[in-house]
Order: structure tokens, then C-alpha cells, then sequence
């Protein structure tokens, strides 16, 4: 093999590697989110579970109904992504594998010629007579030269050939891998497609319900907006106040000492990696504006959101800072929990106990409280908010997925 044929052969093989390692980046980072997605099927699936023995108000049942479709459906596009890439890389591998079997026959081929041209002028056999009958000690130097360079030649061609046999073979194995696993993933698709169409069914049958409880539904949807307003503004009015305990009486924004800056720097790096409040739970109503599921006349406003969860669940800091206020619901004594990141305040609503006080510092993942069970409907939600100073966040941006 030339030198500039083996140059041009190992940077062919470098970018292979590294089109590879792409490749196998993207892949994982595919089956990590299948996986994700199968996990909050199942959180979903065990919420549902749990709450068999209790009567889930229609609205309820449709946010989870739509919440499980939702993800479902993202699941099978993860599915079908991974099949296509799968694809793409089968298909390159089968390329590579006519490549690498040209080159094959190619070297051994080379490598014949040259066994055969050794044993025609038996440069094995009679290395010492080549060399002493040479006509001059310069001619003799050329000889050895040559000699050598044919050995090294030679055993570099056969090392070539090893490599590029296990090479073919570690392409196979790995063809026959990535067909097994395609084969899985069409069998997980067409699974998760046939659990699908048994969920329309389902969200039919809640429509077909619908429509005979409309003005029952109608209620229940303004009775939470209702309660929604109240405790948004109750939330705003606290943290106002406490703005301008900070000393800042001349807009709505925090006066923080640089302790204080700091934390709300470390709050705003960890977006999209704080804890859930609850270890497991359902969002069954998401932040901002959005039609109603059942019917598209009817606007939600949410300053944050739902997570419907268990009995008794522990409602747990998302990130270290100190309690800045308590609120109790005059009507029915459920309580709220407001916590200071800085900037921040993250809200912890519709809590039965509560085992912090006021200007405590607690750290992330601390007890806050216990969720509330509703006496009528036997629902556990969590109303879970996070503001900026007095501006509204989505806090489906700031937790885990």
C-alpha cells in the first residue's frame, strides 16, 4: 500500500469514527428520552391507579386523559426518529461493507502477487547470496534497502488485512445489532400506536359525558378560576409587601444584598434542573392562558400549575432560600407557602400541614409541608407557582422534565 494511499485510508477511517460517535450521541440522547417518556406514562398510569376508588371530577379526568395522549404521542415521534436514524445508519453500514470487501480482496490479492514474486526469485531463501553478489558496496547498500523495505512492506500488508477482516466483522456484528433493535422499536411503536387508539376511545367516552354534564363541567371550570384569581392576587399582594420591606418602594423589584444576588444568579443556572415539588405527580392544568379541553369557548388562566398526586404526599423545596411568607385560607384553612431564591419566589398552594415558619432558611429538597386531600372529591393537587419579583414564570421551564 502507498503512502499516500494509507494516509488517505487512515483519515477515511478517522472520520468514520467520528461520524460514529455522532451518531451514537444522537441515539443515546434518543433512548434517554424514550425512556424519559415511559417513565411519566407510567407516573401517569400509577396516579390513575391510585385514585380507581375515587369519583375524579370530569375536568380532572380530561387534563390527565390529555396529558397521557400528550406524552404518548411525543413517545411514538421519539420511536419513529429512532427508527429513521436506525435507517440511515444500516444503510451507510451496508455501503461501508461493499467498501470494505472491495479493499479486502483488493489487499489480498496485492498480497498474493507479492508471495508469489517472493517465491519466484526466492528473495527468501537467498537473502545473503542477493546481497554478496552485489558489483560495488554502494550496490550492495541499495540491496539492503530494498530488502528491507519489501519486509516491511510485505508485514505491513498482512497487519492491513487483519485489520480490515476485523473491521468488516465488527460492521456485521454491528448490522445485526442495530436490525434487532429496529425490529423492537417497530414492535414498541405498534404497541404504543394500538394504546393510543384505546385512549381516543377513552377521551370520546369523556366527551360523550361531557356533553350530558356541560353546565355541571361549566361550574366546576368557573368555581377553579375563581379560586385561581384569589390566590393569585393574595400571592402578589405578599410579595409586594415584601419588596417594599427591602426598601424599594419604587418599583416592583427586590433591593437584594450581594448574598442574596447571589443565590438568585445560582437559582436562574439550575433552569430546567430543580426538583419537582411532590416525587410524583400529574400536571393536570399547565401555566398561562389555554382553551378548556371539552370546550374551546371556555378560557383557563393559570399563574402556574396543577400536579395531582398522592395522599399525604410531601411537598419539598425546589431550591435552598428562606421562607418568606405563610397564608391561610380563611375558608377552608388550607395553607401556602411562599420561598424566597433572591429574585424568586417559588409557591407551595393548598397544603394541610405545614412544618416550616417564617424567615427559616431551608436547603433544596427540605419538607415544606403535606399536600391537601380535598374531603369531597378525595383530590391531592398541588398549586405550584414561581414568580420573578412580581412577574409570573412558567414553572414547567425551571423543573426536570
Amino acid at each position: 500500500m502507498k503512502a499516500s494511499t494509507r494516509y488517505i485510508w487512515l483519515i477515511s477511517l478517522f472520520v468514520m469514527v467520528v461520524q460514529f460517535a455522532h451518531a451514537q450521541n444522537d441515539r443515546q440522547t434518543l433512548e434517554n428520552k424514550r425512556k424519559a417518556l415511559k417513565k411519566e406514562i407510567q407516573s401517569i398510569k400509577r396516579f390513575l391507579s391510585n385514585t380507581k376508588k375515587k369519583e375524579l371530577d370530569l375536568s380532572t379526568q380530561v387534563s390527565v386523559m390529555n396529558q397521557k395522549m400528550r406524552v404518548r404521542q411525543n413517545l411514538i415521534d421519539n420511536i419513529r426518529q429512532e427508527i429513521k436514524q436506525l435507517k440511515t445508519k444500516l444503510n451507510a453500514n451496508q455501503r461501508e461493507i461493499k467498501l470494505l470487501e472491495t479493499e479486502l480482496i483488493q489487499l489480498k490479492e496485492d498480497y498474493a502477487a507479492m508471495i508469489y514474486k517472493s517465491y519466484k526469485y526466492k528473495l527468501n531463501d537467498n537473502q545473503l547470496l542477493f546481497l554478496l553478489s552485489s558489483d560495488s558496496f554502494y550496490q550492495g547498500y541499495l540491496r539492503y534497502q530494498y530488502l528491507k523495505q519489501y519486509t516491511d512492506y510485505r508485514k505491513k500488508q498482512g497487519e492491513n488485512i487483519v485489520l480490515k477482516a476485523q473491521t468488516l466483522q465488527a460492521v456485521n456484528d454491528s448490522i445485526k445489532a442495530q436490525k434487532i433493535l429496529k425490529e423492537n422499536l417497530m414492535e414498541d411503536m405498534r404497541n404504543e400506536q394500538s394504546a393510543m387508539q384505546q385512549e381516543k376511545k377513552k377521551q370520546q367516552e369523556l366527551v360523550n359525558k361531557y356533553k350530558k354534564e356541560k353546565k355541571s363541567y361549566e361550574r366546576q371550570i368557573s368555581a377553579k378560576q375563581r379560586e385561581e384569581r384569589q390566590l393569585t392576587a393574595q400571592i402578589e399582594s405578599l410579595i409586594k409587601k415584601a419588596i417594599k420591606k427591602t426598601g424599594n418602594k419604587t418599583n416592583n423589584t427586590f433591593k437584594l444584598a450581594p448574598e442574596a444576588l447571589k443565590l438568585a444568579k445560582d437559582f436562574e443556572t439550575n433552569k430546567g434542573k430543580l426538583p419537582w415539588p411532590v416525587d410524583r405527580g400529574v400536571i393536570t392544568v399547565r401555566f398561562g392562558t389555554q382553551k378548556d379541553p371539552l370546550n374551546p369557548k371556555l378560557k383557563i388562566e393559570s399563574s402556574g400549575i396543577r400536579i395531582a398526586t398522592e395522599d399525604n404526599a410531601t411537598v419539598k423545596s425546589i431550591f435552598k432560600g428562606k421562607v418568606l411568607a405563610i397564608q391561610k385560607n380563611p375558608q377552608n384553612g388550607v395553607l401556602s407557602v411562599l420561598v424566597q431564591h433572591g429574585h424568586y419566589i417559588s409557591v407551595y398552594a393548598n397544603l394541610k400541614d405545614v412544618v416550616v415558619s417564617r424567615g427559616q432558611s431551608i436547603d433544596t429538597k427540605e419538607k415544606i409541608g403535606v399536600v391537601y386531600t380535598n374531603p369531597v372529591d378525595g383530590k391531592s393537587i398541588l398549586k405550584f407557582q414561581i414568580w420573578k419579583n412580581t412577574n409570573k414564570q412558567n414553572p414547567t421551564l425551571w423543573i426536570t422534565k
